[in-house]
């Protein structure tokens, strides 16, 4: 099974959340985006998978769906996999994609009619799931070959549980 998976271009954090800005996902989040703009309640989810690109090369995704929508992949490739636990103790994720909110504020999210209509979605409680996430990298790690990087990506996710209770 093929699935589209967007990098984010850019993560950085603020100290209620870590905001990711990914443009590759602006068609995909468009009608979205207008319904909560319109008022529309809507229900989402989301989860966290262990996802093999290739025999020895994994990536984290963030999966989230809302109301039978197509699924949206975004992809934390080894070098991003730092900034998960970044998201266990920011606890929100801000899913942005338009890079202008970004470099010009809150002006880039006013439509015509100088209402606030950002091209954003707020993920409540995103690392709720991490727990499961360790999980399904423990059970590949028994598998693979390339257990080293699995290892690596436990370690990081083991610390992020950690930090998280000395916060406390």
């Amino acid at each position: 099974m093929y699935k589209e998976i967007a990098i984010p271009e850019f993560i950085g954090e603020t100290e209620q959340a870590v905001i990711l800005v990914v443009p590759a996902l602006e068609r995909d989040l468009s009608v979205l985006f207008k319904r909560f703009h319109e008022g529309e309640e809507i229900n989402y989810w989301f989860s966290w998978e262990l996802t093999l690109l290739n025999d020895d090369q994994y990536m984290v995704t963030l999966e989230i769906g809302w109301d039978g929508e197509d699924v949206v992949s975004i992809g934390f490739t080894l070098d991003m996999w730092e900034y998960l636990p970044v998201i266990t103790r920011r606890s929100h994720v801000v899913l942005m994609t338009d890079w202008r909110l970004i470099e010009e504020g809150i002006a880039a999210g006013m439509d015509k009619m100088g209402r606030f209509r950002p091209r954003a979605l707020l993920v409540r409680n995103a690392g709720r799931g991490m727990g499961e996430l360790s999980s399904k990298v423990a059970d590949q790690a028994m598998y693979s070959k390339s257990n080293i990087k699995l290892a690596q990506l436990l370690e990081i996710l083991r610390d992020s549980f950690i930090s998280k209770a000395n916060l406390h």
